[in-house]
This record gives C-alpha cells, structure tokens and sequence, in this order.
C-alpha cells in the first residue's frame, strides 16, 4: 500500500483513527478527515511521529460542499484518492419505535447514512474515470439485527445495501465496495460509561461466543485486509467483527427454551 492515497473520514478518534493509523503503517499517504480540527491534527501529529505520512483535512459529512472541497484538496495535493472509507456517525440511546423522535431520526438519518452516500458518490465517481479504488463503508450489528435503535438501526442496514449496490456498479470498472460491522467495540466512550456504571462489561462480554470485546484495532485490521490487494477478489461484502455477538445471540435465544442436558 506504499503508493496509496487513504481518505479516512471520521478519522479522527475511535475506530476511525484506529484505521488511519493501521493503513498508516503501511505506507501511502493517509488523509484524516473530521470536524474536530484540534483532534484530527493530533492524529496526523502521531502519524507522523510513527515515520509515515499523514494530513488532517476537515469534512463535515452533512455538508456537500464540504466533502467535494474534502476531494478537491486530496486530488490537489496528492492525486486521485485510491482507498476511501466513511467512518463518520453518530450513536443511538435505546428506545422504541413508537417513541422514536423524529428530529433525532432525521438528524442520525442525514449523518450516518446520506453522509456516507455523499461521500461514496463523489468519491466514487472519481474512482470510476480513474478504474481504480477501494471504499469501506462501516455499517454495524444493527446492519443484520433488529437492535432497539430505531433510527441508527434503519441507518446501518441502507448502509449495507447501499455497499451491496455500489459493488455491483462499480466493479466494473475496476472499484471494490466493502464494509466492516462492528460489535460492541471498546472506544473511549464505551469505556467511559462503564467508568460512570452505565454500562456492565461482563454482561457485554456474555452476549458474544468469544466473551470479549472487539478492539478498534481489530476492526483495523479489517478494514485494512478488506482495502488491499489481498482482498482483491472480494467486494460487496459486509465483514462483522463482533467477537461472535451474531452467532450468539441465536444460539444463546434459543437455548434458553431449549437447554441442552448432559
């Protein structure tokens, strides 16, 4: 990935950051994209500090403008982008359908997924004259289960179809489309409401079959297998990383009224 032109938006904490520092290692240069100029700077600074070269470019995702200005500047600077991965979003607190807040809905709506479609589409259009490319969307567990999140959960799931559509456009002319589906992921901001008590860590870890939690640096290293040559024959793919929460939760469902005796 030495010749490499990464774009990682929302690239600037958590899982995204993860992923600009991991394709970071391997060369190239890593494009970290965000609103947060003073943290997005600070990624670059310690990629930077690693020996590979990085730049923060800021991008807010519900702007059109913004991401064409984000393209118009990595073209600039360092020619056609060859990876991009749409890392921006927002998080959901559970609630019901029924008491779903429709300015909440439309605001997580406008962020997770018409984000990522602005994104994909300027960027892959660029990609397409250029017949080369990766894009990684990140979608989640709520891509494949009906999770209590009724806004994030609709968002996540058109993510993964969206991916599925782009793959079969833009495979022709040479752009892969894939996705990772993270599960319960210790970020700092998962760490920090089990600091606060609002989150049990042993009852996270009990919904997957390998009880655990997922690293961000896990969901990197996916991310990187799934945007490089060594994935070159895969696209359209939806990647969970979730320590087995998906297999689990079945299993687990159905023992409970079916429980196995020795």
């Amino acid at each position: 990935m030495s010749d490499t032109v990464s774009v990682v938006i929302g690239g600037t904490s958590g899982i995204g950051k993860a992923i600009s520092l991991r394709f970071a290692a391997e060369g190239g240069i890593v494009v970290v994209s965000g609103r947060s100029v003073a943290r997005g700077e600070a990624v670059a600074d310690e990629i930077a500090q690693r020996g590979a070269r990085g730049k923060f470019m800021s991008c807010d995702v519900n702007d059109t403008n913004s991401v064409a200005d984000l393209l118009s500047g990595v073209t600039r600077d360092f020619g056609t982008p060859t990876i991009l991965v749409n890392s921006g979003g927002i998080l959901q607190s559970g609630t019901r359908v029924l008491d779903q807040d429709l300015e909440e809905n439309q605001r997580l709506w406008e962020t997770n997924y018409n984000g990522t479609l602005r994104a994909c589409q300027l960027f892959g259009r660029a990609m397409k004259e250029a017949r080369k490319g990766a894009i990684l969307n990140i979608g989640s567990l709520a891509s494949f289960a009906p999770l209590s999140l009724p806004a994030y959960t609709a968002g996540k799931t058109a993510i993964l179809s969206l991916t599925q559509m782009l793959a079969a456009e833009l495979g022709p002319f040479g752009v892969r489309v894939n996705g990772v589906a993270p599960g319960y992921t210790l970020s700092d901001g998962l760490k920090d409401k089990i600091a606060q008590g609002l989150r049990n860590p042993e009852e996270i870890k009990a919904t997957t079959a390998l009880r655990a939690f997922v690293e961000p640096e896990h969901v990197a290293e996916a991310a990187w297998f799934l945007c490089s040559e060594k994935a070159a024959s895969i696209t359209g793919v939806m990647l969970p990383v979730d320590a087995g929460w998906l297999v689990q939760a079945p299993y687990g469902s159905y023992m409970r009224g079916n429980p196995i005796r020795d």
